[in-house]
């Protein structure tokens, strides 16, 4: 699959509304979100599904913080 710029047009309007276009904050509110993730009770996700979840959330993380460093 091949993105451009109007790919990405949802997700870049969320960080100007929800973030102000702070890509740090948003950084920041995914790990809270990873860190809380483990809070929730043990019946609701099985292990492999809690892992998959925070794998799927920390590369997402991965990714911002390589935008907002100007990596990519």
């Amino acid at each position: 699959m091949h993105m451009n710029v109007n790919d990405l047009s949802p997700l870049l309007a969320y960080f100007e509304e929800c973030h102000e276009g702070d890509l740090l904050a948003f950084a920041q509110t995914l790990d809270q979100t990873i860190f809380m993730f483990h809070f929730l009770p043990e019946d609701t996700f099985t292990c492999l599904e809690r892992q998959n979840c925070c794998h799927v959330l920390m590369e997402l993380k991965i990714a911002v913080m390589k935008i907002y460093t100007g990596i990519l």
